[in-house]
């Protein structure tokens, strides 16, 4: 049987949606195939292996009971912090990534993993990076030709800096009404939409206290938001159903999205559109999931503008909520799932590690007899 760790959790302002991911992968894994190793993530970074991990109840009181745990690894084993120094508690055999948002799935955890050699569900730090950050995902969609809507972004030091000429650029480049978006945010977080330039100035200040840059959105008209998914690795991919969520005209902030039991969060799954423009969907979801190297699950959100009939692509989530197994229903269960995800990262994995990634040379061996290499200079 493998040990499978699940991170949850995380320093992010989708902490706790997080940890709602975790809870529904961790009670779907198949224990016949996997042992369960819980590894949270406090908001000061702290990780714990928890001893009634499943009660939804400890984390929202914020009671920690369990081991303590080294941040990062030794030899793929997992550490427990002790008064004098540590101990190995348990070896890693496969990882699951379930921290949404920064530091987890922005490629932080992505990155730790890799430097430990251990299979992780989750595309690796590029993709993560790119995922994460709104501004550089839509000048990577720009650089591939991948539709996307207009945009324009600033830091918060050019804007406090000169703010008038921040909110005059923004209207020369965008109509109204303009979303205001952190930059690397996700759960509609510090996200508003403005409709003139005193909202757009209060929206902005807003955004900037969750990120230092931020990116500004010009809304599509007639809208209708269509989301679809896609699963694999390199070697295979599949496309999901397509679902049809609240849109940004009704537009839901991060309580009305999570608090309310989805009484006003209804969405379509299975929606069915023009023949021509489901293609287009599904082709952009494998496009983008191809060319930026994706791993296991992601959603591609889309904005159709229903008059026109044009498709733009709105994000990427490399960690989507739930990891998207609603979009999954019609073909696997959740723990099925779980499985194939499994099943991609590991080999990818295989492949990964039949790669050469060293080279032995004769460089430091022969530095100190006569060769023309320069010595550094301190």
């Amino acid at each position: 049987m493998k040990n499978l760790a699940i991170f949850y959790g995380g320093k992010s302002s989708e902490h706790d949606i997080s940890i709602i991911t975790a809870l529904q992968v961790i009670s779907s894994v198949d224990l016949n195939k996997y042992n369960i190793i819980p590894v949270y993530i406090n908001t000061d970074n702290n990780w714990y292996c928890l001893k009634d991990y499943k009660n939804i109840n400890n984390y929202a009181n914020n009671i920690l009971k369990g081991k303590r745990l080294i941040t990062g690894f030794f030899n793929k084993n997992l550490l427990i912090k002790k008064k004098f120094g540590f101990k190995v508690y348990k070896k890693i055999d496969v990882a699951i990534n379930c921290c949404h948002g920064l530091n987890g799935e922005d490629g932080t955890l992505s990155g730790l993993l890799e430097l430990n050699n251990i299979p992780y569900v989750g595309s690796n730090v590029l993709a993560s990076s790119i995922g994460m950050d709104k501004v550089l995902m839509k000048d990577f969609f720009k650089a591939n030709k991948i539709p996307c809507v207009k945009y324009t972004y600033f830091t918060k030091i050019k804007y406090d800096k000169d703010n008038k000429k921040i909110l005059q650029n923004a209207e020369e480049k965008l109509q109204y009404p303009i979303i205001v978006k952190p930059a690397n945010l996700g759960s509609s977080i510090g996200i508003n939409i403005s409709k003139n330039r005193e909202e757009l100035k209060k929206n902005i200040e807003i955004a900037l206290n969750f990120d230092d840059k931020v990116i500004l959105e010009e809304v599509i008209r007639n809208l209708r938001e269509i989301n679809c998914s896609c699963l694999g690795n390199s070697k295979h991919t599949e496309i999901s159903i397509l679902e049809e969520p609240k849109n940004w005209t009704n537009f839901l902030d991060f309580d009305e999205k999570y608090l309310l039991g989805g009484k006003d969060n209804k969405k379509t799954l299975d929606v069915k559109l023009e023949p021509k423009l489901e293609r287009q969907i599904k082709y952009f979801t494998q496009k983008v999931f191809e060319l930026l190297g994706c791993l296991g699950v992601v959603r591609v959100d889309f904005l159709l503008d229903d008059k026109t009939k044009k498709i733009y692509v709105n994000e990427l989530n490399t960690i989507p909520g739930s990891f998207a197994n609603y979009l999954w229903k019609h073909k696997y269960t959740f723990t099925e799932l779980i499985d194939k995800l499994i099943e991609c990262c590991e080999n990818e994995y295989v492949c990964k590690n039949l790669h050469t990634y060293a080279y032995k040379s004769q460089v430091l061996q022969n530095y100190n007899k006569g060769s023309k290499i320069s010595k550094c200079k301190m």
